[in-house]
């Protein structure tokens, strides 16, 4: 049986949640020096290629509001 790890109740509800993996700034700067160095042909990569994402489950306590990992 699930229960929350805070308050340690049982009224839990079990969500997937999906982030969306982001570009830091190296890399964009990367793109950008590539961008120009290929004459905007690396540019067509990222239109090709999807951007991942991550799908993870969480416990969601329905009395207190806490939010945790399985």
């Amino acid at each position: 049986m699930l229960c929350c790890k805070h308050c340690g109740s049982t009224n839990v509800r079990v969500q997937a949640v999906e982030k969306q993996k982001k570009r830091g700034i190296l890399m964009s700067i990367i793109w950008i020096f590539l961008a120009i160095c290929t004459c905007g042909l690396i540019l067509l990569i990222p239109l090709l290629t999807k951007k991942g994402s991550k799908t993870t489950s969480v416990i969601v306590c329905q009395d207190c509001g806490k939010i945790s990992k399985v």
